[in-house]
């Protein structure tokens, strides 16, 4: 069983949880040819170990691999350099350089130093958003 699920894991792209129940299959086989051992405590010992393997593994990913949209998040955020008027125009720094913005929000004023979000470009003039102070 164990064999065959390792097979299983090899020949598929993609992780799909079937390397830690391989894992787990062999290592309950390998401890049942050990000693004996009740059936109901091989199948706990073999959920045991599949679901803490994927779960490690899951947070281990997670950690190494950070959400593309929080990456996204940050590379989308430009300084105002110049004022703003509720709608209006100025300019923000964004990726280093300058460029000309104007504020898609019709309401709130933005000053210089504060962030926004670039939301769009429109040739060379940025979309914007202010951020929400936190």
């Amino acid at each position: 069983m164990a064999g065959l699920l390792l097979a299983i894991e090899l020949a598929q792209p993609g992780f799909d949880g079937l390397l830690f129940a391989a894992i787990g299959a062999l290592l309950v086989s390998i401890l049942t040819a050990i000693i004996p051992i009740s059936l109901i405590l091989q199948m706990i010992l073999f959920l045991l170990v599949t679901a803490i393997g994927t779960i490690w593994l899951t947070r281990w990913s997670a950690r190494r691999n950070p959400n593309p949209e929080r990456l996204r998040q940050r590379e989308d955020i430009a300084e105002v350099l110049t004022p703003m008027a509720a709608g209006g125009e100025g300019r923000v720094r964004w990726h280093g350089q300058s460029w000309a913005a104007s504020s898609i929000d019709l309401e709130t004023k933005i000053d210089a130093g504060d962030q926004v979000v670039v939301m769009g470009r429109d040739g060379t003039k940025l979309q914007v958003l202010p951020l929400p102070q936190r």
